[in-house]
């Protein structure tokens, strides 16, 4: 598939049938905003990726917006946790067949894959300041992209390290801005 398309849509084979929220969203170039609820995990090695990753603080119903642009091959995915900015740069790497996205020194391999309610997103890969993660204690995800009743784009994301717990868990919905609806 060509570079034009969205790096989830390009490790994707191309014929799944996605729920139409979760298409749109990565179809191509937009805004979106909607609400989210964040949960991070404890201690100081969490803390430490946390802010490795540059990832936003703990909190309950919080205003998010997501702004998706290209630069090139890159996808820019800038969001926006109730003024705290995360910005990832996200590409299609055919050697791996998935997606890589960096935030900040901490680079994740993904992988989606199609549901019967949208995707999953796995964890393939993770290296923090270009130094590759052992496998073992590479973590796990429990990452969803789906569609409610509302017609919103929904996810659901998390990761979770052997041995150390959780690390982060956001999940919420989203509208595309010029045309929101189901505003709870």
């Amino acid at each position: 598939m060509g570079s034009e398309l969205d790096p989830f849509l390009q490790a994707l084979d191309g014929n799944e049938h996605l729920p139409a929220a979760v298409m749109q969203l990565h179809c191509g170039q937009g805004q979106y905003s909607g609400r989210c609820d964040i949960t991070r995990g404890r201690g100081l090695l969490v803390a430490l990726a946390l802010r490795a990753g540059r990832f936003p603080s703990e909190g309950q119903d919080l205003p998010v917006s997501l702004t998706i642009g290209r630069h090139g091959r890159q996808w820019l995915w800038d969001r926006d946790f109730a003024g705290h900015q995360t910005r990832s740069h996200l590409s299609f790497d055919p050697i791996h067949g998935g997606v890589k996205e960096q935030f900040g020194a901490l680079t994740v391999w993904i992988q989606p894959v199609p549901t019967a309610t949208g995707l999953a997103i796995e964890i393939r890969r993770l290296s923090l300041f270009g130094i590759p993660c052992p496998r073992f204690l590479l973590p796990l995800s429990a990452s969803t992209e789906s569609e409610d009743s509302q017609s919103r784009f929904c996810f659901d994301i998390s990761a979770h390290m052997p041995v150390i717990g959780l690390l982060i868990r956001y999940r919420g919905w989203l509208t595309k801005d010029n045309a929101k609806r189901g505003v709870a």
